[in-house]
């Protein structure tokens, strides 16, 4: 064993100060000359605080001994080590502790090599972190959008690409102006103000490359970087929740089965229409109908039939009404219809006869034809009542009239009773 005066390991008050840890090797060689482990001569101080290794736990043995070098491991550093030249740098990991160094050794004599250790584990984390994070960007179901202060893209996830049918270089050649909707142009400076002071979530349309636009949703906020400050965009399509708002809104106002409005839809209807009228003077009708014997097409059919036989009441009817005339469902067979603007008793004699010849028309069911006739009742605003409740109570009591006289016909309601006119 080497002398401890020997200058390059002596245990001296230098090598406690160094800020690296110091490490000096022995090179022990097998019956072929060749090295085949290395043991410690010498540590300082330095090298107990990074490594958690004691000098005492480290002098006389090897180094496979002391750090449990696995042999992949001692393969990497010992092919290191071999290089007879100059200072060899690598990177280790000591698995005690899970810490990383860069180590830097070079060889002062054959007999020996000494080690310098310099910790890299935050920087390691850091570098491990960042990893995830570029995996984690490229992988978001989102699309993901660095952008400068200036509204230069600088950097794009994959799901950018896809979703607006550029390739990467193509993205970040464009300004986040050239893939927002021509919609969003004035509420740009506004929104990147915000984003920039506090973070922002607002929705739009952005553009495709093909020029088709879809809804999203955006949260951008003000980030610093290395780059300097940027703006990070994550961009959600939303193209789904607008068609289910969408169908949520119809929903609210149509009726599923026959596709035109409601019950509470037409009577908001009915209701603005009397505030119009109240307004201009004006009359208009509400006629009030339902589908003869259609309890008996449902039992007789089946109520498939019966579904059927009310799209086609619904669908044939709504043809002969004007722009400014409404239909609704009220519900089961019954079906309302508001007549505005009517001058004369005529303009709704010649109405409810349109409507009698529109449900009348052929239906077949099954290859079975189905015969459909319906029965009305009409009241008039302002002359019979004047709020909703009232005109479709006296229609629908003009309408039993019409119907228990033996169907397909239509009444009208009068203050002095009801008044049965025809088919």
């Amino acid at each position: 064993m080497l002398e401890k005066t020997n200058k390059f390991f002596c245990y001296e008050n230098i090598y406690d100060a160094m800020l690296e840890g110091y490490a000096l090797f022995a090179i022990l060689r097998d019956e072929n000359n060749q090295p085949c482990d290395y043991q410690f001569l010498e540590v300082n101080k330095q090298f107990e605080v990074l490594t958690g290794i004691l000098r005492s736990e480290t002098i006389e043995k090897t180094l496979k001994q002391v750090l449990n070098v696995s042999d992949e491991n001692w393969v990497n550093i010992h092919n290191s080590l071999q290089k007879e030249e100059g200072i060899v740098q690598f990177e280790y990991c000591f698995e005690i502790s899970n810490r990383y160094f860069q180590v830097s050794a070079f060889h002062p004599s054959n007999e020996t090599v000494i080690t310098l250790f310099l910790e890299t584990t935050a920087q390691k984390k850091t570098e491990e972190a960042l990893k995830i994070h570029r995996i984690l960007f490229e992988n978001a179901q989102d699309i993901i959008l660095y952008i400068n202060l200036e509204g230069q893209i600088v950097d794009s996830n994959q799901r950018a690409q896809e979703k607006y049918g550029y390739t990467k270089e193509q993205l970040l050649s464009k300004k986040i102006q050239d893939i927002r909707h021509p919609s969003m142009i004035a509420d740009y400076k506004e929104q990147m103000q915000q984003a920039e002071i506090k973070g922002i979530v607002f929705e739009g349309l952005h553009v495709r490359s093909d020029g088709s636009s879809f809804p999203v949703e955006v949260s951008a906020r003000g980030v610093n970087t290395e780059q300097g400050p940027l703006r990070i965009h994550i961009i959600r399509d939303i193209t789904k929740r607008k068609e289910q708002e969408a169908k949520i809104t119809w929903l609210a106002r149509y009726d599923a089965l026959t596709s035109i409005q409601n019950r509470g839809s037409l009577i908001m209807q009915l209701e603005q229409e009397i505030q119009r009228s109240v307004r201009n003077g004006a009359q208009f009708a509400v006629m009030l109908f339902d589908i003869d014997r259609f309890k008996y097409i449902n039992d007789h059919y089946g109520h498939e039939a019966g579904d059927v036989v009310l799209r086609h009441v619904a669908t044939k009817v709504q043809k002969v009404l004007r722009a400014t005339d409404q239909i609704g469902r009220l519900g089961g067979d019954e079906f309302v219809v508001l007549q505005t603007d009517v001058k004369e008793l005529d303009d709704a004699i010649q109405l409810v006869k349109r409507i009698h010849t529109a449900a009348a028309e052929p239906i077949t069911y099954n290859g079975t034809p189905i015969s459909v006739s319906i029965s009305a009742g009409i009241s008039q605003f302002p002359g019979d009542a004047k709020d909703t409740d009232s005109l479709l109570f006296r229609a629908d009591k003009a309408m039993y009239v019409a119907k228990n006289s033996g169907g397909g016909g239509y009444s009208f309601f009068t203050l002095g009773g009801i008044s049965f006119i025809g088919n």
